[in-house]
């Protein structure tokens, strides 16, 4: 069973479409990621999950219970952080997770205050008193002290120091091998990389590719720049007759051209010696490479903070 079925899901507001036949599928047990920019139809989706929103057409579901109308049996199976958490400021820290720990059918108070000293929060405080960092550690103590089978969370590690973020990143593995499925939304493109076994890229309300992080790792970009003497040639009167069955040709800007190479790179050392080439650059293509294909480097330039 699918964790997480969208399918051809639509929320339109007047001209406006939020989301646009969009489809995903995660599988139980997996870390999956969601990225996009701002306006991407991140949010409006996961409410349309939740039953906050009711989709203009299109079907969704998790674990089988349709989130239109069996929103309520959704919404007990799921712990939810949205990316700005909505405490009760006069309420002291403690008392915040036995409240929420009550109101959720799979809450559970205890370890909600176990988590909560693992992220070195003081739960003496009260809400209003609290940084930014220290309401964003209460909001994740409530949600992953539930015992649900789905997580959602949006931006996680925003406003954490370095040092919580790694313990966040920690729970969320833990999470997976006590059996959770997480849906993981961040801005942080290495993250995702580091925890998710799949992610999918958002963009103008569809989910506009997917991408297995795994296949990502053995996937490596060759640049460099074309030798005097071929510079005027075309690419394909140069090099592309040559060119392996696991090597893929991606551009040519003037002298600059761009390979990627797919599985082992020791299996292609004797090709790439043989180019016609200067300052030949070798990496791992990463995440941030099949991100920026879809919304640019400018889009993509606060991901790496």
């Amino acid at each position: 069973m699918l964790a997480i079925r969208v399918d051809q899901l639509t929320k339109v507001y007047g001209n406006f479409r939020a989301l646009d036949q969009c489809c995903l599928e995660v599988k139980q047990g997996q870390v999956f990621g969601l990225l996009g920019p701002n306006g991407a139809g991140k949010t409006t989706l996961i409410r349309v999950l939740l039953g906050f929103l009711e989709a203009t057409s299109g079907e969704a579901s998790i674990l089988g219970k349709c989130c239109r109308s069996d929103s309520e049996q959704v919404r007990a199976i799921t712990s939810y952080l949205p990316a700005e958490a909505k405490l009760f400021r006069s309420m002291r820290g403690k008392d915040v997770l036995q409240f929420f720990a009550s109101f959720h059918p799979k809450g559970d108070a205890k370890r909600s205050v176990q988590l909560a000293d693992r992220l070195q929060l003081d739960l003496s405080r009260r809400v209003a008193f609290m940084s930014t960092g220290m309401r964003q550690k209460l909001a994740l103590a409530i949600v992953f002290g539930c015992k649900t089978e789905l997580l959602i969370l949006d931006e996680p590690t925003a406003n954490l120091d370095p040092s919580v973020r790694h313990e966040v990143l920690r729970l969320i593995l833990e999470g997976k091998s006590d059996g959770k499925t997480i849906l993981f939304c961040s801005h942080v493109l290495q993250e995702v990389e580091e925890i998710c076994d799949q992610a999918a890229i958002a963009r103008a309300g569809k989910v506009v590719h997917a991408v297995t992080l795994s296949e990502l790792k053995s996937v490596h970009r060759l640049s460099g720049n074309l030798v005097d003497d071929t510079a005027d040639q075309s690419i394909g009167r140069t090099m592309l007759d040559q060119i392996p069955t696991t090597v893929r040709f991606c551009s040519q800007i003037e002298r600059r051209v761009i390979f990627d190479i797919l599985g082992p790179i020791e299996n292609h050392w004797d090709w790439i010696r043989s180019l016609p080439l200067l300052q030949v650059q070798v990496e791992p293509i990463g995440l941030r490479s099949v991100y920026e294909k879809y919304h640019g480097p400018s889009s993509s330039s606060q991901e790496s903070a």
